[in-house]
């Protein structure tokens, strides 16, 4: 797999031109990741079902696109209860709740939301925390801040006092139709996989933003 040294800042083809084309149509994704403080860069491979062990219980999240998927969990005694009918994007822990992401994007439909999950050692439940208005794609923690990303935007999701907030950071990628599928921050900056490359936003001057792709 390549590294990130073998990455190089190249300009950002104009939508509809010919090298615009050879991106969007490339086969090779990017995933990207972070192991041991260390960027990871590998191929991106979609996946429909994701799995998450929480106490005593596994709770798997399935999703089909236009086809739908679900929420569900399984207790130690192997009993299975389907908590919601739902397109599951991420399960994860953050600031000591446990949270869920669901959210669909085909067509004109780009919608998506933040779930919180209740267990209290018997019975769990969910609530609806917040209404994206968008599908979001990954999330990460960085410096116990919650970044999510979309098809087109960056945002922070904040808890104050109860209510939760979205706060844009970038808005409108200018790589969105090159398909990004996961974030982290590595260096300084969060580092987006996608189609073709990788893009850069600068961690504290976002205007600093660069698409990566293979050196020759």
């Amino acid at each position: 797999m390549p590294l990130w040294n073998d990455f190089i800042a190249v300009e950002i083809p104009n939508a509809g031109s010919g090298k615009w084309f050879q991106i969007i149509n490339n086969s090779k994704q990017y995933c990207v990741g972070i192991k041991k403080e260390e960027l990871v860069i590998s191929r991106y491979h979609e996946k429909h079902s994701i799995q998450y062990e929480y106490l005593d219980l596994k709770i798997i999240g399935t999703d089909y696109g236009e086809w739908g998927g679900e929420l569900k969990v399984i207790y130690a005694d192997s009993t299975e209860i389907l908590l919601k009918k739902c397109n599951v994007k991420s399960i994860f822990e953050y600031k000591g709740d446990l949270y869920f992401l669901e959210g669909l994007e085909h067509m004109y439909l780009n919608e998506g939301s933040l779930y919180k999950l209740v267990y209290d050692g018997t019975s769990i439940s969910f609530r609806k925390c917040l209404d994206l208005k968008e599908c979001p794609i990954a999330f990460y923690i960085f410096n116990e801040n919650l970044y999510v990303i979309s098809s087109e935007n960056l945002f922070t999701i904040s808890n104050e006092d109860g209510t939760y907030k979205k706060n844009i950071v970038f808005k409108h990628f200018p790589f969105s139709a090159f398909v990004p599928n996961s974030l982290v921050v590595y260096k300084g900056d969060f580092i987006i996989g996608m189609r073709g490359g990788l893009g850069r936003i600068e961690y504290s001057n976002t205007n600093n933003v660069q698409y990566l792709r293979l050196k020759k």
